[in-house]
């Protein structure tokens, strides 16, 4: 057993000899590189050369073919085809739906003075009767006439609430009959003064045949205040607001068209115009329609004011049609003479927020059809005594106060 194991241990120092001499006699020799030319290409990115995926690291064998390059289409980018995208907005809205009116002060154009919101909340009826517009009679030729209209009817159940078109004093809360005859035409009525002017010169809003008062003369009130309930006191024949703006005095010939101050619905806006004659003289009561072009907006059609009405000291216009969606349309005006009408057309685009405005001059000289005078016949009965009868035409219609 021991000479095996002297054995083994000779064995094993045998081999291990050369190893120690190397180390006693130096630094080991380094590695030798290998030749440049011997390391492969590195493949060259086209679309037929085989490259390597990398996902994390090198996959081996793991190669693919670069696509080549997307050719152009014909179609519309993400960012083109994004203004066709339309979302669904539910059931369409009713016919006479109207959205929230701006927020005023409104002068996005400095000629525009919107500076009275609507006198009744959104939720109830906020624009006017269409055939009983400011400056004229009654536009239904099957009604009697009322009177030259100097204010615009808003009609809601009876109690609906009435707001403060801005802040002011309350200079008149109450009855207000005509100090021409006493009749009430206006039923219960309040007036404020506005704390501010225009021009110089004093603002009244006029809210009238009202149901019950919630405030009295002397009272400040703020915009948007309580003040009022429909109603239908006075000369009426059913329940809704009279609202007037008078421009100087509180009085019903300085009336103005509240169209021109009431802010128009979000989205929508105001056109004023002027139809004059070849010397500039204003004509009344010729047809006003406006026409949506695209057919989308019910038509539109009023007439010139009456000329006993005032206009606006800005736009001087005799005629108005608010409330009108933005977008473009035909401002058809017909003139009627004494043998024949004609018609003026123009394309007119409605912005919103503004009033958009149109002077429309013919080439001739209006003369209207003279109102015919009272006359005064004699009619003679046959009889044992001759009778003499006198007949004279009705006067025209009372005036409001």
């Amino acid at each position: 057993m021991k000479r095996n194991s002297l054995i083994t241990q000779l064995l094993i120092y045998i081999i291990l000899l050369p190893l120690l001499a190397a180390c006693a006699s130096g630094p080991a020799a380094l590695p030798t590189r290998i030749a440049a030319a011997a390391l492969p290409e590195p493949p060259t990115a086209t679309s037929s050369t085989p490259i390597p995926i990398l996902r994390g690291g090198p996959v081996a064998g793991a190669t693919t073919t670069a696509p080549p390059p997307t050719p152009k289409g014909s179609g519309l980018n993400p960012g083109q085809a994004q203004q066709f995208f339309v979302r669904d907005a539910g059931p369409a809205a009713p016919v006479d739906f109207r959205p929230p009116p701006y927020p005023v002060p409104l002068s996005i154009h400095p000629d525009d003075h919107y500076w009275l919101q609507r006198p009744l909340p959104s939720n109830r009826r906020t624009y006017d009767l269409e055939w009983y517009p400011f400056g004229n009679d009654v536009l239904i030729p099957e009604l009697a006439p009322y009177r030259i209209h100097h204010g615009i009817d808003l009609p809601n159940p009876a109690g609906t609430t009435i707001l403060a078109a801005s802040s002011g004093t309350v200079i008149h809360a109450g009855a207000l009959p005509s100090p021409r005859n006493g009749v009430n035409y206006y039923g219960n009525t309040v007036v404020i003064q506005h704390d501010w002017q225009w021009q110089g010169k004093d603002v009244f809003t006029l809210y009238a045949h009202t149901l019950e008062l919630f405030v009295q003369a002397g009272d400040h009130v703020e915009q948007g205040q309580l003040i009022a309930g429909v109603g239908s006191s006075g000369e009426v024949t059913d329940s809704h607001l009279h609202f007037e703006v008078r421009v100087g005095t509180n009085n019903y010939n300085d009336a103005r068209n509240p169209a021109l101050w009431l802010s128009p619905y979000e989205g929508w806006g105001t056109l004023a115009g002027r139809l004059v004659d070849r010397r500039g003289n204003f004509i009344p009561g010729a047809e006003v329609a406006v026409k949506s072009v695209n057919g989308n907006v019910p038509a539109r059609i009023q007439r010139t004011y009456s000329l006993s009405v005032r206009s606006d000291e800005v736009w001087r216009e005799n005629f108005v049609v608010g409330d009108l969606p933005a977008g473009d349309y035909i401002l058809e005006v017909t003139v009627v003479g004494a043998d024949d009408f004609i018609t003026y057309r123009r394309e007119v685009a409605i912005k919103p927020g503004q009033t958009s405005y149109e002077v429309i001059a013919t080439q001739f000289e209006f003369v209207p059809t003279p109102t015919p005078e009272p006359t005064t016949t004699t009619a003679v009965i046959t009889s044992t005594l001759p009778i003499t009868a006198t007949t004279t035409l009705d006067p025209t219609p009372t005036t409001e106060p």
